[in-house]
């Protein structure tokens, strides 16, 4: 898929997922499954799981009540030749943010690239105007209030197209 597609098809999953997440009733069963080694999975269930979301339909924070915290890394996807595609093969650790209008954000970003030269950026235009703009093995962080709702892109200014994602500011 082209970039552009790729941008498209992922804000309609994550609108997808975020609107399935408001309309969630009753109780759950959310399973795990995960492999130890090569011919043997494992299933892991948690029954009871009817407070996905809060009484108001708000997705509950993990956090204090109303602060979302979340931990981005700088990521390079494998198996891709940055010479023969002409494009980098860097990429955020997590690509899409999840917040409710109102929620302190804060992001705690690093930059853990192997290349000592390399610098990244964790950059949102308006109306949050953050960026976080660091050199080989720095880390940082911006604290704002999700008071817009919508879809907003966060990039790396260093890694256009590709090292893209979105936050998601839920009603």
């Amino acid at each position: 898929m082209k970039p552009t597609m790729m941008g498209m098809f992922t804000l309609l999953m994550t609108l997808i997922i975020g609107f399935s997440l408001l309309t969630v009733a009753g109780p759950k069963l959310v399973t795990q499954t995960y492999a130890q080694n090569e011919n043997e999975t494992s299933e892991v269930g948690m029954k009871n799981m009817s407070n996905v979301t809060g009484p108001s339909g708000i997705i509950p924070s993990m956090s204090t009540p109303g602060e979302k915290t979340s931990y981005v890394f700088t990521s390079e996807i494998e198996n891709v030749d940055e010479n023969k595609l002409k494009v980098a093969g860097d990429s955020f650790s997590v690509h899409t943010l999840v917040a409710n209008k109102g929620d302190k954000v804060t992001v705690n970003f690093y930059n853990v690239d192997d290349v000592q030269t390399e610098r990244h950026s964790f950059t949102i235009g308006d109306p949050y105007k953050v960026d976080i703009d660091l050199g080989f093995g720095q880390n940082g962080n911006a604290t704002f209030t999700a008071d817009q709702t919508g879809v907003f892109t966060f990039y790396c200014r260093y890694h256009l197209p590709v090292m893209t994602g979105q936050l998601v500011v839920l009603p």
